[in-house]
């Protein structure tokens, strides 16, 4: 049963192989390929690969829903080890233009294949890889058509997608497989739908620059010869598995797509230099202002050191100023304290407290000599003797009175002061010698003659 259900499978994968062959014997072949799945399933409803080329049929009829759920059951059931369902889950998502999880799926599909531990769908593990490789790069370039669909700034990842199709054709190139020639042309295809979309970017308000336009005319031209050789092949009766029209039909817009890119270089060229001279009037503008700033900023420092220098030396003239005052000062003061030390000299004789040779100068009322001093304290005019000699004659009728009429200010109290207490006459003599001295003793008398400068 196991060399039966092996035998239907591959004649199942024959016709589903060859299903582009013939496009009149597409639908017959198809459905052989249904008919030789469904009996393996019918008697063994577990095989896996049985089951994994129904999905395919059934994804080739555009009920990928269907071929979707049938290829995830089969990782779940066989733990995720046969390696084509990654890669038909991959198509279904690219049929679905889900094109990040078909990616998602063939680089999986890529990766459990590469070790060489699982099976491969191909005649040789180089062109499964060549396989895989070429369905990623339909995946990108896909991809890019959809985003160019916009047709606006948001279209602008499709230049980069374009880039990754052709990173993957070129690799699947260096692997040197017998496709090389569909590679080939695919490429020249990827760089002509490439260079279209950057001719565009204007119209769609995407910015490029002048080197874009140039690899772009560079692609063209380097696929312009390729797709030439491809079909002096063609005509030559080589095997080339490509219809001539589409080849016509390339080298057409290719040329076509050549000259338009030449205009866009010259174009593009010319917008460049207009904006390098701006942009270099605009640093001369800026470097201009720059210095001019430069210059200010400098003159500004000077002129700041200058007013920092002029109060400096203000300062240092205001302080030598004060330093002059001050040494006058100090030596006013000098000169002030020796005159008082002088004077004070002069003033205590020989010494300070020193007591006077002659002794009749301690007590003057016992020296005979002694002039009378009541002019000392006496600051009245001339006329003011008459007027004490009348106020001693009214003394008595005064005191008779009990009337004291003495006044409050400081003269009329030493006119009273001089007046005698009794009616009898006194020398004048004696009533200045009881003014100046009173009735103090000696000591006394000696305070009374220290000066003023010794007191303290």
């Amino acid at each position: 049963p196991n060399v039966e259900a092996y035998a239907m499978l591959s004649l199942g994968n024959i016709y589903f192989a060859n299903l582009k062959v013939s496009p009149k014997r597409y639908a017959k072949h198809l459905q052989y390929a249904a008919d030789y799945y469904k009996r393996i399933l019918s008697k063994d409803n577990s095989n896996a690969y049985a089951a994994n080329g129904i999905g395919t049929v059934l994804a080739e009829k555009g009920e990928l829903f269907k071929a979707k759920e049938i290829f995830n059951r089969i990782r779940q059931v066989s733990g995720d080890s046969i390696a084509d369902a990654h890669l038909n889950i991959g198509h279904v998502y690219l049929a679905q233009k889900r094109h990040p999880e078909a990616l998602q799926m063939y680089q999986s599909y890529m990766k459990r294949t590469e070790d060489g531990s699982a099976p491969i769908s191909s005649k040789s593990r180089v062109d499964d890889m060549v396989d895989v490789l070429m369905y990623i790069a339909f995946a990108f370039f896909d991809w890019a058509r959809q985003t160019e669909l916009f047709d606006n700034p948001k279209a602008a990842p499709a230049d980069g997608r374009y880039k990754k199709a052709m990173e993957y054709l070129e690799l699947a190139l260096s692997k040197n497989t017998s496709k090389g020639v569909i590679l080939r042309y695919n490429l020249c295809m990827t760089k002509l739908q490439a260079a279209n979309c950057v001719l565009r970017k204007l119209s769609r308000n995407i910015r490029r620059t002048a080197k874009e336009v140039e690899e772009a005319l560079d692609g063209l031209q380097e696929s312009l010869t390729t797709v030439e050789a491809i079909l002096k092949d063609k005509q030559d009766q080589k095997k080339v598995p490509i219809a001539t029209s589409m080849i016509n039909d390339f080298l057409q817009n290719c040329r076509s797509n050549i000259d338009s890119a030449k205009s866009h270089l010259e174009d593009e060229r010319r917008r460049e230099e207009e904006a390098n001279d701006l942009r270099e009037l605009q640093r001369i503008a800026t470097e201009s202002q720059r210095k001019e700033q430069e210059i200010r900023q400098a003159l500004q420092k000077t002129e700041l050191v200058k007013k920092q220098e002029e109060r400096d030396r203000r300062a240092l003239a205001a302080m030598r100023k004060v330093e002059d005052l001050r040494v006058g000062w100090e030596q006013e003061k000098a000169a002030a304290q020796q005159a008082a030390t002088d004077k004070k000299a002069r003033k205590g004789g020989p010494g300070q407290g020193a007591v006077p040779d002659n002794p009749d100068e301690l007590f003057p009322e016992d020296n005979p000599n002694t002039q009378d001093t009541t002019g000392l304290f006496d600051d009245s005019s001339d006329d003011e003797p008459d007027n004490n000699e009348k106020s001693a004659g009214n003394g008595e009728k005064e005191k008779e009175n009990g009337d004291d009429d003495s006044s409050d200010d400081g003269e009329n109290k030493m006119d009273t002061s001089d007046k005698p207490k009794s009616g009898k006459d006194e020398p004048p003599e004696q009533a200045t010698q009881q003014d100046l001295f009173g009735d103090s003793d000696s000591d006394d008398s000696n305070e009374e003659l220290v000066p003023s400068s010794q007191k303290r």
